[in-house]
């Protein structure tokens, strides 16, 4: 269950780490399946940095459950009420990032934006089960701006919907870029789950670690959000009411 102060942080921040949430049963059948994955299509030779496996949730079944049945996809669904959640992009993805990589990210971008596209592909929230330690940061942790999603919203009411297209989802490329919060690295053990608002900034940090970096992302979305997608650009919580509720009371 989401708590008051937790409801708070992600309306300013745009996203928030719930300890905990994933228990190992369903974690140790999750890397399971990542393994036959890797084994069956494994990462050329000298691969450093990220790799990604984007599979239909159908293949990745204990993927899956780890969302489902740790009641984690149940727990997301309290920030977006009284909407229910479902697959927004039709996979699950395997993220790995293998070292060394070095490379910190010099800005954020947002997912679903490449030029020549007609609107953007967008979704409501990315959750997160990590896979393991990324506590301390080095560990390929992924970096985001806090309170990025409105700064975004302020962005795309200025300068309209499309406004990131060009540039595919990389905001500090633009002419004219929005100004943006210090970053910072998500810090998560295995077992962890993050929330994270669409239109929050991030990008894949750096891993000197010594060790591979896996996670599971889900890209989730409201029901009937095609239709009110543009709506979602200008007003962050147009499908989070009841963080709306929180920051704003009734009356």
């Amino acid at each position: 269950m989401i708590s008051e102060e937790q409801y708070g942080q992600f309306a300013a921040d745009g996203y928030l780490v719930l300890r905990g949430a994933i228990g190992e049963d369903l974690l140790a059948a999750a890397d399971d399946e990542i393994d036959a994955v890797i084994a069956a299509d494994p990462p050329p030779a000298g691969t450093a940095g990220p790799h990604f496996y984007f599979l239909p949730p159908g293949r990745l079944p204990a993927a899956d459950a780890a969302l489902r049945q740790s009641g984690g996809l149940r727990t997301a669904t309290e920030l977006v009420a009284p909407h229910v959640l479902e697959h927004g992009l039709d996979h699950i993805q395997i993220a790995l990032n293998i070292p060394p990589h070095p490379h910190r990210p010099g800005g954020p971008h947002i997912d679903g934006h490449r030029p020549g596209q007609p609107k953007p592909d967008s979704f409501t929230m990315l959750a997160a089960v990590y896979l393991v330690d990324e506590t301390g940061p080095g560990a390929g942790n992924l970096w985001v701006w806090p309170g990025s999603h409105l700064a975004h919203q302020r962005l795309f009411a200025e300068r309209g919907t499309g406004a990131l297209l060009p540039v595919s989802g990389h905001t500090l490329s633009l002419d004219r870029p929005a100004a943006l919060a210090t970053p910072r690295p998500v810090l998560a053990g295995r077992g962890d789950l993050l929330l994270a608002h669409f239109l929050l900034g991030h990008n894949i940090g750096d891993n000197t670690s010594g060790g591979i970096r896996r996670v599971l992302y889900y890209r989730l979305r409201c029901d009937r959000h095609d239709a009110r997608w543009a709506q979602t650009f200008l007003d962050a919580f147009a499908e989070y009411e009841p963080v709306r509720r929180r920051i704003i009371p009734p009356g």
